[in-house]
């Protein structure tokens, strides 16, 4: 791993660090990027950029950085997936971190005020998690919406115990109280293991619709819908097996694997991903810790059901 950095002086530590992980994007991430220096308006000398760099090329891409004052460029030499962000963030010296998908344009423009007032409202949120919007539809797909309860309001602010891994701002110093993010996983659903982390911790997940993000859902880089699917549902057994009480655990293996399996038509091989699940668990079985009342007495309260 090679880190660079700008070499600006002046400036006392940042307040926020934009942290973004890219991957056969290179079409797209110059937009992203200057798109996040925009909405950070005249905040931007408190702002670092850090671009984590998953390309398996000798290529700088430092350059896209230039619409930031400070930056940090990664260049991990390799593709490690979504836990590249751990890289990204531990490299930070912001007091809110900020995670950005390189397909992804923040909004609004002030938005970093927005993240900050959220957190001040909220003291106990070590996340604020931004609004989805689809650029195709310009709707919140479904699946984006961070709340097991999908009636509830895309345009309201409340707590929860989900979030969504683009558009999220972190604290600093939970990510140094709870840890880094999983390294199981190399790509989906790995936002509710760390949520789970989160609030078993004590600290709650606050929706915040007032900060959006912009996804294109760019196909560079991306592996085949089965492959993604099939790779989804094998960690979302993981991390009922690492989190939920055993009496959940049937009725979620169960209902979670027959909705991907109907959702896709079928098309995913639901045997293949418990396999990979069983694998894993053989090897790692010392890792379940099942949350704490506390956590659940939570999730309750936000409206959430801890069997889903």
């Amino acid at each position: 791993m090679q880190i660079r950095s700008s070499t600006q002086d002046g400036f006392g530590e940042p307040v926020f660090s934009i942290v973004m992980v890219t991957f056969a994007r290179d079409h797209l991430v110059p937009q992203t990027i200057a798109q996040a220096a925009r909405v950070a308006g005249d905040r931007l000398p408190e702002v670092e950029f850090i671009l984590v760099d998953n390309n398996v090329d000798d290529i700088d891409r430092s350059s896209f950085l230039a619409p930031f004052l400070r930056w940090k460029y990664v260049k991990l030499g390799f593709n490690k997936g979504v836990s590249a962000r751990n890289d990204g963030a531990n490299a930070a010296l912001g007091t809110f971190m900020v995670f950005v998908d390189d397909d992804a344009f923040l909004n609004p423009e002030g938005v970093l005020d927005r993240y900050e007032q959220a957190f001040a409202g909220n003291p106990n949120a070590a996340i604020v998690t931004a609004r989805h919007i689809d650029h195709a539809t310009g709707d919140t797909p479904r699946a984006s919406f961070p709340h097991t309860d999908k009636s509830l309001p895309k345009d309201r602010p409340f707590k929860t115990f989900r979030f969504q891994g683009n558009g999220f701002a972190l604290r600093r110093s939970v990510f140094e109280a709870v840890g880094p993010m999983s390294e199981d996983f190399f790509y989906g659903l790995e936002e509710i293991d760390y949520a789970y982390r989160v609030v078993d911790a004590g600290y709650e997940i606050y929706y915040e619709p007032a900060c959006w993000v912009v996804e294109h859902n760019d196909p560079g880089g991306r592996k085949p819908r089965k492959d993604v699917e099939e790779m989804r549902l094998t960690n979302k057994l993981i991390i009922s097996f690492k989190y939920l009480p055993a009496i959940y655990l049937p009725l979620n293996f169960l209902m979670f694997s027959a909705y991907v399996f109907y959702l896709n038509r079928g098309r995913i091989n639901v045997f293949r991903s418990f396999g990979n699940f069983l694998k894993w668990a053989r090897a790692h079985g010392d890792r379940r810790k099942p949350l704490g009342r506390p956590a659940i007495a939570y999730i309750e309260r936000c409206g959430g059901a801890v069997w889903k």
